[in-house]
């Protein structure tokens, strides 16, 4: 049976850690989801473990990892004859890759049995040291060339249910938009104020500042003058150069292996 309850205050939690503002990085800093995040999440999703992956399946590379044990590094490139890449575009932790669906959470029963992931190579691969019989992966739409994900895994015991996972979709785009704001921190982009963010959201909406100046109770003068300083900040002369620099990472074009690509949901 599905929970009915959610942890309130782990939600607020949640919510005020990928909303605040973001702190100057160390230059070479990964662009990683906190640990302390990864463990609010566990707390909201139960879970032994919650993982951040930002993976170049393609380079055979990780970008950057963090875990919610406290665990966080930097770029790591597989070693000759690693063949944890080799099986990633099979096993249902590629299905974002393949697919295009960078919305969708998804378990691993959506594609399989639990007797045939333990049967499958993936697995084999995995039970050396991290052998786990439940996932719910979150895609995050990232830049070009990044594959990002939060994983959240219970080695046994019973499987995530559907509330679950509208729980991680709710909190997707807040953790998307955070990263974003970490990629901008570690280019240098000077961080907005929480009012010159409210601004872009509403520029992003194709408002003009007269609409704008309503909604946030200021007038179109005010709004204007924001916006020269948003720009100076930024570096940038227009409302559109603002928007394209700000807004998070498009739709990423599915992968096709083999003509397929794994289903949403196992029939």
């Amino acid at each position: 049976m599905a929970r009915t309850t959610v942890d309130a205050a782990a939600l607020r939690t949640l919510v005020q850690s990928l909303t605040g503002p973001i702190q100057p990085q160390p230059a070479g800093s990964p662009v990683a989801v906190a640990p302390a995040v990864l463990g609010t999440l566990a707390q909201l999703v139960p879970a032994d473990i919650v993982v951040f992956n930002d993976l170049g399946p393609r380079r055979r590379v990780e970008w950057a990892g963090s875990d919610s044990e406290g665990a966080i590094g930097g770029l790591f490139a597989t070693e000759d004859g690693d063949p944890w890449f080799d099986l990633f575009w099979s096993a249902p932790c590629s299905y974002p890759d393949r697919s295009g669906d960078w919305e969708s959470p998804t378990l691993l029963s959506d594609f399989c049995t639990l007797r045939e992931w333990r049967r499958s190579p993936m697995y084999d691969e995995l039970s050396g040291d991290f052998a786990f019989d439940r996932e719910l992966l979150l895609p995050l739409r990232g830049p070009a060339g990044h594959s990002r994900r939060v994983r959240f895994v219970r080695f046994s015991g019973q499987d995530f249910d559907e509330t679950d996972r509208s729980l991680a979709a709710v909190v997707r785009p807040h953790l998307v938009a955070h990263l974003h704001a970490l990629d901008l921190a570690a280019r240098g982009v000077v961080p907005l104020t929480v009012r010159q963010r409210q601004l872009v959201s509403l520029l992003a909406g194709g408002l003009t500042n007269a609409q704008i100046g309503r909604i946030l109770g200021i007038s179109s003068q005010t709004v204007r003058t924001h916006l020269q300083q948003v720009y100076a900040r930024l570096g940038v002369a227009s409302r559109g150069e603002t928007v394209a620099l700000l807004s998070p990472p498009g739709p990423t074009p599915p992968v096709f292996v083999d003509g397929r690509h794994a289903p949403r949901h196992r029939a």
